[in-house]
């Protein structure tokens, strides 16, 4: 029985020795041509329902927020497994981890986010800020919630434009490249 067990350890710490974990991709690129699939994971149990749920206010934060900036690319707001994405399009997966009060009278909305294409991923990173509490009515709680939220997602739009560039930049080498290949041919 001692050998089976040691045994059995031993090749549970040979197997974990081996496993690789999953690496990022080192650049995911979005192109114009392409929509962009956003998809909120929020806990459920925090949410409410009509005006007052939570996918709904992050829904058109983001949306505002993506009209502020003029973003170039289609877009498609779902919220977590709402649909499937087509394997060969960009999906920006937004993890909700806190949106609410943190105990010292502000404020404070901390989500990840990951733009996944295929099987590669990217992971943008944490994103964090912290605003003052709004007292007053539950307009004005919201309005509160909600501008803070605005403010963190103002940098998760700015990195998708980064993304953006690079991808308007990689479109335009391969028309060049294209184009090169037809003018060959023609002669």
């Amino acid at each position: 029985m001692k050998i089976a067990i040691i045994l059995t350890c031993f090749l549970s710490l040979v197997c974990f020795g081996f496993a690789k974990p999953k690496k990022d991709a080192p650049y995911i690129p979005l192109y114009p041509s392409e929509p962009l699939h956003i998809q909120v994971i929020d806990n459920l149990t925090m949410s409410d329902v009509g005006r007052n749920d939570r996918f709904r206010r992050i829904k058109n934060t983001l949306e505002e927020v993506l009209e502020e900036i003029d973003f170039p690319l289609d877009y498609r707001i779902a919220r977590m497994t709402a649909r499937k994405t087509p394997a060969d399009e960009p999906r920006l997966d937004i993890y909700i981890m806190k949106w609410g009060d943190n105990g010292m009278s502000q404020i404070e909305v901390r989500f990840s986010a990951t733009i996944r294409r295929d099987y590669d991923r990217n992971k943008l990173g944490v994103f964090y800020k912290r605003g003052g509490f709004a007292f007053g009515s539950s307009e004005q709680m919201i309005r509160g919630y909600n501008d803070v939220l605005r403010q963190a997602l103002v940098e998760v739009a700015s990195e998708l434009n980064e993304r953006l560039g690079a991808g308007i930049l990689e479109e335009a080498e391969g028309d060049e490249q294209a184009e090169e290949d037809d003018v060959s041919e023609s002669e």
